[in-house]
């Protein structure tokens, strides 16, 4: 009987091709990190403009606005990366899932607002949402070919 050895990646013929699959989610990983903290701190310069413009209600409408956006993309980034740690990797059903999931709490988030917020700035929170929403704009200048 022969002895049971543990498994070696480097044995397998595909060590090669799975590693630079690791290392592509790795990278997918790091950019969607870098996606949700572009978007935090545009909502934070939306914010500061938004507050020399209009005031305190505008600054904290502007940055609400900007979070309703932030913190829905925060928690799907951090449920895909989490899903793509699984073995067998992100199934496209989680990502589908996880976006309606995205939707509905930035509806929610926005309603809450409206409702919670009775300083509210209406064109201060629509333009903080707008900016974080937009913001992966300044990453695409910002890619090296």
């Amino acid at each position: 009987m022969a002895p049971i050895t543990p498994y070696n990646p480097a044995d397998s013929c595909n060590y090669h091709t799975v590693t630079r699959f690791h290392h592509g989610w790795r990278e997918k990983n790091r950019k969607m990190l870098r996606l949700v903290s572009l978007q935090i701190l545009a909502t934070l310069v939306a914010g500061v403009i938004a507050g020399l413009l209009g005031g305190w209600a505008a600054m904290f409408s502007a940055v609400l606005g900007g979070m309703c956006c932030v913190v829905p993309n925060g928690i799907m980034a951090f449920r895909l990366f989490a899903s793509s740690q699984k073995m067998g990797g992100a199934n496209p059903a989680t990502f589908f899932i996880w976006e309606f999931v995205k939707i509905a709490l930035t509806l929610a988030l926005l309603l809450a607002t409206a409702r919670l917020y009775h300083g509210l700035n209406w064109l201060a929170l629509l333009g903080g949402f707008i900016v974080a929403l937009k913001s992966y704009i300044i990453l695409l200048f910002g890619h090296k070919q």
